[in-house]
């Protein structure tokens, strides 16, 4: 639970807002902010299930609790909707494929290193091979 704006900012930096609980995925971290004592937090939990105008999550502690989603009045007003955030998948893959680029470069690096040893490698035993052909065993 927090109400720190560069905490929050940090933690929402790869995450994209849903409009709809249906896009959360079981197991998945949701992050989200809602009204606790009519002041606004937020919080992550792991997303467990969806109940009547709540989901279910579990805390980094494993204790399981529901999260309202919508917060009415007594007339059945609308007053608060609960804010959902998930990581952002596209955000997620640009990440991964620049990771895996990384990677790649430093694998051709490392054949290309390789390949130069085995030229010299090479040419020795040429060398070598040619010495005792001739009977030079110096």
């Amino acid at each position: 639970m927090s109400q720190n704006i560069s905490f929050i900012k940090k933690e929402l930096k790869n995450c994209e807002e849903i409009n709809s609980p249906y896009e959360l995925i079981l197991n998945n971290i949701v992050k989200y902010i809602t009204i606790k004592n009519d002041e606004e937090f937020f919080y992550i939990a792991t997303y467990l299930r969806m109940g009547d105008n709540k989901i279910f999550v579990k805390n980094d502690k494993g204790k399981i609790y529901p999260v309202q989603l919508i917060y009415y009045d007594k007339l059945g007003n609308h007053l608060y909707k609960t804010r959902l955030f998930i990581e952002d998948k596209n955000q997620s893959c640009n990440q991964s494929q620049d990771e895996n680029e990384k990677i790649i470069q430093n694998q051709q690096m490392i054949i290309e290193k390789m390949n130069l040893q085995l030229k010299k490698q090479n040419k020795l035993i040429k060398e070598l091979h040619q010495r005792l052909i001739k009977g030079d065993y110096e």
